[in-house]
């Protein structure tokens, strides 16, 4: 082969790694699905409706936070009203409900439990399995009496 037909083999390799490595999904890792639906309420005195989430697949989650978003935008420095973390193993998950216990997982301070939702307040939710994560945005709708 000759010179210059080296240099145009080189120059189109580059550009497919640069193609591959920016207009492709190759290399992104997968992000986890989440779903929030509110459902009504059975249990008297709750201020808001509960949260229920599902997610694309069974996930053992490694950790678990809801924070308040302060005037829609999120704040990493934040309080969450709820985080969990696994303690060793948690079983795979596909859906829960806020302030649900899942198995394997354990307040990350110990004795804490989760803060009623706020109505009218947005939140997000953080979730993290492994390597994977994901994140959704919901906000808590008012019981009406």
């Amino acid at each position: 082969m000759r010179k210059k037909e080296l240099i145009w083999i080189g120059a189109l390799l580059v550009a497919g790694g640069i193609y591959i490595r920016y207009f492709s999904h190759w290399f992104d890792r997968p992000a986890i699905g989440i779903a929030a639906s509110i459902r009504p309420s059975l249990r008297a005195g709750e201020a808001a409706f509960p949260v229920f989430f599902t997610l694309t697949g069974d996930y053992r989650l490694t950790s678990l936070k809801v924070i308040p978003l302060a005037d829609g935008k999120f704040s990493p420095q934040a309080t969450p009203v709820w985080h969990l973390v696994s303690d060793s193993n948690s079983i795979p998950t596909r859906a829960f409900r806020y302030g649900q216990g899942i198995r394997g997982m354990k307040p990350a301070l110990k004795g804490i439990r989760p803060d009623p939702l706020t109505p009218g307040t947005a939140y997000r939710l953080i979730l993290t399995a492994g390597k994977l994560t994901g994140s959704k945005d919901f906000q808590a709708k008012a019981v009406e009496e």
